[in-house]
């Protein structure tokens, strides 16, 4: 297959079937009051960075009020962590939500997620919930709603009205109007103007200028979805704050290197996607063949689908080559699982990511803190992806050290939102 093709498959990532499913009225959390708080203890406590010298934790209102070394002195119910491994909950930097999405999230472990492109009136319901530290049974969302595209663009085959982008003159009305609609930032579709494969049409690099100019003005990040590496070249160099695809047509050169560290822009590499279209081993590896997991029917066929194209397993190394020659060279990378495009599920596909990053040669602490403190740092999510007094009671408790073993996250002990332990 031409290099060609196989890089316009890329252009089809996001949700296969946004369109097909409505979006359902949301239902109200049914998990009583917070509680007046507890003390969790005593646990080995990773901070999404580097481990705690600290064994209890002390909840109070959905927060963390303290951290102790030893058991405090408090009216407050002990609850035994067994000695067990304390994280900040999972943050996923790149989903496409709606209907039960942010609960099959939370049921894995994934606390919070980042929308990369949806109905915005889905993420405007949640919004409000988001900012209280009340019980939930479902992650936070941040979002981008519409994303910003060319007529007959990427983005606007699902069935969607979406506003499209016509010429520079629209720049500063496209941002506003995403920003009007609660859109937390902008993401914006483009291709080279000379790129052989196939694609949707693609604002034109002056329109994404202007764009960029715009976001800048509106102080508004803006993130970019690309397919291959000169598409990549052009975004960073025109200011986007990050790239929310990696890509495979070919190794990232030293000079978009160059470009991601002096312009400090981040890239979510989505390598579970990649994974599902070149080699499709993950899934099988570590979810359908593991017999204690209780899969559905449904999230098995997700797990087993992949795009509908013949892909040439070599090129999947050039990806993983790629995240690699990235990190080394300071690059920030978060993790993020594009689901529920093929090969992924929402929730179990986090923990695909965080091992496809580590096999490409990401060290496991920096796969943590890409799953946790930077994504929060990036997005500007407040006070989540941390241990650390006053943040979000967001946590997970696991059996061994994810430091060593990432497999861990796929079944967490116990799942922590707002200081309220989650039950199925």
């Amino acid at each position: 297959m031409r290099l060609g093709t196989i890089v316009g498959a890329l252009v089809a990532l996001v949700v296969i079937v946004l369109v097909v499913l409505p979006t359902p009225a949301v239902q109200q959390d049914n998990v009583g009051t917070a509680s007046a708080g507890f003390v969790l203890g005593p646990v080995q406590v990773f901070d999404g960075q580097s481990k705690l010298d600290v064994s209890y934790i002390e909840v109070r209102d959905g927060r963390i009020a303290k951290l102790h070394q030893q058991v405090p002195n408090t009216d407050l119910p002990l609850i035994d962590g067994q000695q067990q491994w304390l994280m900040p909950g999972l943050i996923d930097a790149h989903v496409h939500a709606w209907g039960n999405a942010l609960e099959a999230q939370l049921a894995r472990g994934v606390t919070t997620v980042v929308d990369m492109f949806g109905d915005p009136s889905y993420l405007q319901v949640y919004q409000q919930s988001r900012t209280r530290a009340q019980p939930q049974r479902h992650a936070d969302i941040w979002g981008a709603g519409y994303l910003v595209t060319a007529p007959g663009g990427h983005g606007t085959q699902y069935g969607l009205s979406v506003p499209v982008m016509h010429s520079v003159d629209d720049a500063d009305a496209m941002i506003q109007q995403r920003l009007a609609q609660g859109a937390d930032f902008i993401k914006v579709v483009y291709t080279h103007a000379d790129a052989v494969y196939d694609h949707h049409p693609s604002i034109s690099l002056a329109q994404l200028q202007a764009l960029v100019t715009a976001a800048k003005r509106h102080e508004v990040m803006i993130v970019a979805h690309i397919a291959d590496h000169q598409s990549a070249l052009e975004v960073v160099q025109a200011g986007v704050n990050g790239l929310v695809h990696s890509f495979f047509d070919q190794v990232v050169s030293d000079r978009l290197l160059q470009e991601l560290v002096a312009n400090e822009v981040f890239v979510i590499p989505t390598l579970v996607v990649y994974e599902g279209m070149l080699r499709q081993q993950v899934n099988a590896q570590y979810l359908l063949q593991n017999e204690t997991l209780e899969l559905s029917a449904h999230v098995r066929q997700q797990l087993q689908s992949s795009f509908p194209v013949n892909l040439l397993e070599s090129y999947y190394g050039l990806a993983q080559q790629t995240v690699k020659r990235m990190y080394d060279a300071g690059v920030p990378i978060l993790v993020g699982s594009d689901a529920p495009n093929p090969n992924t599920a929402h929730g179990w596909s986090m923990a695909m990511e965080m091992l496809l990053l580590a096999e490409a040669g990401v060290p496991i602490e920096a796969v943590l803190e890409g799953a946790t403190v930077l994504p929060a740092k990036h997005f500007a999510l407040g006070q989540r992806g941390r241990i650390a007094e006053g943040y979000r009671a967001d946590f997970l408790l696991l059996n061994d050290d994810p430091r060593s073993d990432l497999t861990t996250l796929i079944q967490p002990q116990a799942i922590y939102k707002n200081g309220v332990r989650y039950q199925p």
